[in-house]
């Protein structure tokens, strides 16, 4: 006899669904994380076929300055308290990769506590030696987050920063 679909109250199906959607990203998530790439992509687009239809401009003369570099794209204040309530769940599990993924965003964003944690992901001192992750601490990302941490304000990176062997 063939098996039907699953039924919706059994214990096992049940209890595992949770978990893996908890895993997932949110529709709002996904919807910002696409709009953004729209807006990222659309940008370089609707400028082409502006200077296709301008010629004289490229015989003007040059801007005096290059335009500054863009900032990173800065993310509201609920979008980045979800990074980081998602971030410290997966450290809390010991999921570093994925932790360090969102706070990698977080800290891109200009969040300093973000590039902290991040700092502290690599650091060996908080890693420690045996780490039953198997996850190999690396001093010099350490380092670099522990910077950025650092510029964005925070005294505990600045902290650690003297703290690090050379």
């Amino acid at each position: 006899r063939l098996a039907g679909p699953p039924n919706p109250t059994s214990g096992t199906s049940a209890t595992r669904a949770p978990q893996q959607v908890a895993m997932l990203p949110s529709r709002e998530e996904i919807s910002s994380a696409y709009q953004a790439a729209l807006q990222n992509r659309a940008a370089p687009a609707a400028a082409a076929p502006l200077a296709a239809l301008a010629p004289a401009a490229a015989t003007a003369p040059p801007a005096p300055a290059a335009a500054p570099p863009p900032q990173a794209r800065q993310a509201d204040a609920e979008e980045m308290a979800r990074l980081m309530q998602r971030a410290r769940g997966f450290l809390a599990s010991g999921d570093l990769m994925s932790a360090r993924l969102l706070l990698e965003r977080a800290a891109e964003s200009q969040e300093a506590d973000a590039a902290l944690l991040l700092a502290q992901t690599y650091d060996p001192d908080v890693l420690g030696t045996a780490d039953v992750r198997n996850t190999t601490p690396e001093p010099a990302m350490a380092r670099a987050w522990y910077q950025k941490a650092a510029q964005l304000g925070s005294a505990d990176a600045q902290r650690r920063l003297a703290q690090l062997p050379n």
